[in-house]
């Protein structure tokens, strides 16, 4: 989604819940239980989410995340499609969209983008 504010854009970044299912994958019962989080997110997003998902790992002994990066358009079909997520973190609101009636909650903004220009020093046109 492209918003102005002044000239520039801003693009949104969308995540959505998806199924919570998977989330209490592993063995049951006692500490010793294990679960996987899987998390289907835009590939522009594979550097911050890995960071994030090792410092999920750290803090949660006993849980583990799993990623997904693609598109954000080929991550929606595979939803639709039935694959099994935790999460869906998208580039756009109309992609989250698309997936609406998959969520078990309302998509969340997490984060804007503002697009910029690079010139050359002493452009006329600034």
């Amino acid at each position: 989604m492209m918003r102005r504010h002044g000239n520039v854009g801003l693009a949104v970044l969308v995540v959505g819940v998806v199924a919570l299912s998977s989330c209490s994958s592993g063995s049951s019962g006692g500490s010793s239980s294990h679960s996987t989080v899987d998390v289907f997110a835009a590939s522009s997003l594979t550097d911050a989410f890995t960071r994030i998902g090792k410092d999920f790992e750290d803090h949660q002994h006993n849980r583990t995340a799993t990623f997904s990066f693609a598109g954000s358009q080929a991550l929606a079909a595979q939803i639709g499609e039935g694959a099994p997520a935790d999460v869906l973190a998208t580039a756009d609101t109309t992609t989250m969209a698309e997936v609406q009636n998959e969520l078990l909650a309302d998509p969340q903004t997490l984060a804007h983008n503002r697009l910029v220009i690079v010139t050359d020093k002493g452009n006329p046109r600034d």
